[in-house]
């Protein structure tokens, strides 16, 4: 079962963050969201914190090759890291949005469906993504992740 919403377009304000920002063999980004997630979980604990939301990745770029990724926890307020935890920030803006039903390893089918849905719909992406883990540790099939794009709205080939 893929997506199980509607296309949104949403404004999300900005939002403090931890992060942990890596470089990655494809084959090794499951392991490697693993990793920053358990540092994350260890590092709020240490400061008798807890994080304001759900575990994300925001996908700078990615490649058959490499992902350039941060992952992480949104803050209550911006919060200091320490060594390879930092500060960040989930970008305000335009964003297209669903859900998705499943394994992770179906996602990619719902991107090819945006693209075809910005195209229709006279928007462009800056290329990045996020994705927000709305449900781990359940079974494959009823995993839930939200997908978001930053948007631009294409006006006659122009940017707005």
């Amino acid at each position: 079962m893929p997506r199980i919403s509607d296309w949104l377009v949403i404004e999300r304000p900005q939002i403090a963050s931890l992060v942990v920002r890596s470089t990655v063999p494809l084959k090794e980004l499951k392991s490697e969201m693993a990793e920053a997630r358990e540092k994350l979980i260890a590092y709020f604990n240490l400061i008798d914190a807890h994080p304001a939301g759900d575990f994300f990745v925001t996908y700078h770029s990615f490649s058959k090759k490499d992902v350039d990724m941060e992952a992480g926890y949104p803050t209550f307020e911006r919060m200091a890291g320490e060594e390879e935890i930092t500060t960040s920030e989930k970008v305000a803006g335009l964003y297209l949005s669903c859900i998705h039903q499943g394994p992770h390893n179906k996602i990619p089918h719902v991107y090819r469906e945006m693209d075809e849905w910005l195209k229709e719909n006279h928007f462009e992406t800056t290329g990045e993504s996020e994705e927000i883990y709305l449900n781990e540790g359940v079974q494959e099939e009823l995993l839930l992740t939200q997908i978001l794009i930053p948007i631009l709205e294409d006006v006659n080939g122009e940017r707005e």
